[in-house]
């Protein structure tokens, strides 16, 4: 009996879906109310801001509800943060698994970005089901296909991000809780809690510097029929912050994978 050699697709696929359930037992196993929390930041958020304005009679401009409207911004912020920090520390996490030479560093950072996806989409999914057929919220999408796009710009944004970061937290281990506190500001300053029209022009063209800002806005307006589209937004510079950051990630990664195993 002779033992069929299998592709190398075959073995990072096989290496992927075994780091996937792994992630996931890890995520939703070890602690008994993983599930609940990962509902409970948005909801409570989202609950918070209700009480605040007032739930169900809030509209932001031109007729779009206050819930849709943080919905729309806050899962998708949620998603992109999470795959950044969490690629962040995946090697850290992983070093045992090292010692199999199938797997690499990369990999663990795939991993842990599909898992971040699947949950997040599954939220989204639920939160939109609930405020349609619950709250009588229009919960239609205009542009599923823009929304595809921008969304997929994002993830792909915050996967670089986090690869950039975790080689910097390999070499400065230190700088890992400044990361994450410098996430908050970025959730402020992005344009998830709050239409950005109500901004100065100045502050504007101060955080159309963070991709992040058009990519919220851009999700928006493939979302609501009547969401104006705001100067300076737009996908294309998000997209070109993407592809530089995601070269020059690559390229490190590409220096920096043995030491990363090693370390």
């Amino acid at each position: 009996m002779t033992l069929e050699k299998r592709s190398s697709f075959q073995i990072v696929k096989s290496v992927l879906f075994a780091l996937t359930l792994r992630e996931l037992r890890g995520r939703f196993g070890a602690r008994r109310f993983g599930v609940f929390w990962v509902f409970f930041e948005p909801a409570a958020q989202i609950a918070l801001y209700m009480m605040v304005f007032s739930f169900k009679n809030v509209t932001v401009r031109s007729g779009i509800d206050f819930p849709l409207f943080l919905v729309t911004g806050m899962i998708p912020f949620f998603m992109m943060r999470n795959i950044a920090l969490q690629s962040m520390s995946a090697v850290d996490a992983n070093k045992a698994l090292f010692a199999y030479k199938q797997i690499k560093p990369l990999d663990t950072l795939i991993a842990r970005a599909m898992i971040e996806i699947i949950i997040y989409l599954t939220v989204y999914l639920i939160f939109m089901l609930v405020l349609g057929i619950v709250f009588q919220y229009e919960v239609t999408m205009i542009d599923p296909l823009r929304w595809v796009a921008v969304l997929a710009t994002g993830l792909t944004f915050s996967f670089a991000l986090g690869l950039l970061l975790c080689m910097l937290v390999e070499a400065l281990p230190d700088v890992k809780s400044f990361v994450r506190l410098l996430f908050f500001p970025v959730y402020i300053l992005s344009g998830v809690l709050y239409p950005i029209w109500l901004l100065p022009k100045a502050a504007m063209d101060w955080l159309l510097w963070i991709p992040y800002v058009h990519i919220i806005d851009e999700l928006r307006l493939a979302t609501f029929p009547h969401y104006p589209d705001h100067e300076g937004v737009n996908l294309f510079y998000p997209f070109k912050v993407t592809v530089f950051l995601l070269l020059i990630s690559m390229g490190l990664y590409r220096i920096r994978r043995l030491k990363l195993v090693a370390s």
